[in-house]
């Protein structure tokens, strides 16, 4: 009851700040935050306490990391416009609620169970059909569930079941092999380590998992060619180690890509790579730009002196502003495979009112992905809108768009188109092909959806053209 008593003293003192705080900052206006932002009115809040007042340039900058002597500041001016008695109360009593979530992730806490089924309906082949046979209604199931414990107060546990396209729509999955992914991640404290410092700032996190990889789907019936290659994304079996050093992102990474086909116990493919990320702020042009080096390598039956790959990879995005943001990647392999892939993405946030739209061009060399470790390299590449994986020698122009309509309306769209290396399309052009796809999703409440669209999908040279009406009802739970 203390506790309680406490928390509504602490709430009524900031209310009564909020309302009589002086006015003179309630002029303030930042470029960054428009009165319509989501955060808007917490932002401006604090403006009134006089607890922030921005960047001289007239900027919040919600998005960028603040340091430890900023937080320092943020806190400081807090506790003062507080008073010292109160704010040494409700420090009191966050470390008493501290305790209680210890003691409860130490007594067991609780087992979270959470995920989502869907049901999908699809009719192939009604309006636009060119050089398939066949036509007629595919259905399937889609059930995901997690179930999550914490075993300690930095420890949890997560087994995964995903049903994929096992569900009456052709494929046959092994449960324990293909369907149940598992997940356990470890924090470990610097301090606790004797490893604190200004260099090792962050906690260690250790990441588990053991699953599949990813999986693809191919059409069983033979004319629904727009849903062949579609990837479900799922853990490999591996160890993932991160953390933050002197300030950058640093994750080194260890994977089976493949097991022994004679022996489901070997390893066949490994693959490791480590990953060190920075976070640049107040650049010229761009303002804050996050910048990723990646290495990584693989090696097939490395016992037998099997073929290896390693590809280097260098990624920037930046945040222009509150409506775009850019992104781009190079990756390079070994320089006598002279194999590479270059990407360049936009995204646009209400250029158009209450509408998204994100736009990635992607060019793929003719050896990016060995022929030899093509098989353990499925998504390498990048997927297209659709998820189905990139493939060697190839342009690809992805696009997807959203316009909300409603709080429960939206309209979208999305598309792909796949040129050959010399920007070609055409029947000459043996890897032309593109997809394209219109609806709408309705969402009567906030754990269920409907969507319907309409989709067509055509292969340039041999002029098959496909086409599916689909509809998906959503539930999470």
């Amino acid at each position: 009851m203390t506790n309680v008593k406490s928390w509504c003293r602490s709430a009524t003192l900031i209310a009564l700040l909020c309302i009589f705080a002086a006015p003179s900052f309630a002029e303030v206006k930042f470029k960054d935050v428009p009165a319509d932002h989501w955060a808007a009115k917490s932002v401006y809040d604090l403006v009134r306490l006089g607890i922030t007042t921005g960047y001289p340039d007239g900027t919040f900058r919600g998005t960028r990391t603040i340091s430890r002597y900023e937080t320092a500041i943020f806190l400081s001016k807090l506790a003062e416009k507080m008073g010292a008695g109160d704010a040494e109360q409700i420090k009191a009593d966050l470390a008493s609620i501290k305790n209680d979530i210890t003691a409860l992730k130490r007594s067991g806490g609780t087992v979270r169970i959470g995920g989502a089924v869907e049901l999908n309906a699809l009719l192939a082949n009604i309006i636009a059909v060119k050089g398939v046979s066949g036509k007629g209604p595919l259905v399937n199931y889609h059930l995901i569930t997690a179930l999550e414990k914490n075993v300690g107060e930095n420890a949890s546990v997560k087994i995964n079941l995903d049903t994929m396209d096992s569900g009456f729509y052709g494929a046959t999955r092994d449960l324990a092999k293909e369907m149940l992914d598992l997940e356990g991640d470890i924090r470990m404290n610097p301090v606790d380590l004797g490893l604190a410092g200004d260099i090792l700032n962050a906690p260690v996190d250790i990441k588990f998992t053991a699953g599949p990889g990813v999986l693809q789907h191919f059409d069983a019936t033979g004319f629904a060619s727009s849903e062949n290659g579609i990837c479900y994304i799922r853990p490999n079996t591996g160890l993932t180690v991160s953390s933050k050093i002197g300030g950058a992102s640093v994750a080194g990474r260890y994977l089976v890509k493949a097991y022994d086909p004679a022996d489901s116990g070997k390893v066949d493919t490994n693959y490791g790579s480590l990953t060190v990320g920075y976070d640049f702020d107040r650049l010229p042009v761009v303002n804050d730009l996050y910048a990723e080096i990646n290495a990584g390598f693989y090696s097939k039956n490395p016992n037998s002196g099997g073929p290896r790959d390693q590809k280097w990879t260098i990624s920037v995005s930046s945040e222009v502003n509150q409506k775009v943001t850019l992104s781009g990647s190079l990756t390079a392999g070994r320089p006598e495979n002279k194999t590479w892939m270059a990407g360049l993405g936009v995204n646009l946030n209400n250029v158009i009112e209450s509408s998204r739209l994100g736009l990635k061009i992607t060019k793929i060399g003719s050896e990016f992905v060995p022929d030899e470790l093509m098989a353990d390299e499925i998504g390498e590449t990048g997927y297209d809108a659709f998820m189905r994986p990139l493939e060697n020698a190839t342009i690809n122009v992805d696009y997807n768009f959203t316009q909300t309509v409603s709080e429960k309306l939206a309209l979208i769209s999305k598309g792909t188109v796949r040129l050959s290396p010399d920007l070609g399309f055409g029947p000459d052009k043996p890897m032309s092909r593109y997809t394209l796809q219109l609806g709408f999703s309705y969402s009567p409440a906030s754990d269920a959806s409907l969507e319907m669209f309409y989709r067509v999908h055509k292969d340039v040279p041999t002029e098959d053209t496909t086409d599916l009406v689909g509809m998906s009802v959503r539930f999470k739970y």
